[in-house]
């Protein structure tokens, strides 16, 4: 988005939600914008992560715009 040049902070949508990738519990804010998971953030007034991310938390949510199902990898049998 932000290399076609369409990004447009104005025009996101926020919306909070949980992390659901471990059992801590951080909040998400999900900047949305033309239906689009554009960026990740966290509240800085929130305990849990003071305005921090791990990467699975900022960066995971690209997977959502996936046009297929996630592949399992093979696994060599010894």
């Amino acid at each position: 988005m932000r290399k076609a040049g369409e990004w447009d902070d104005s025009k996101q949508k926020r919306t909070d939600t949980i992390c659901p990738y471990c059992g801590v519990g951080c909040t998400l804010t999900l900047h949305v914008q033309d239906n689009r998971i554009a960026k990740v953030t966290s509240p800085l007034d929130v305990a849990i992560t003071r305005g921090h991310l791990c990467i699975k938390g900022r960066f995971g949510f690209e997977h959502v715009h996936r046009g297929e199902p996630p592949r399992l990898h093979a696994v060599a049998k010894t």
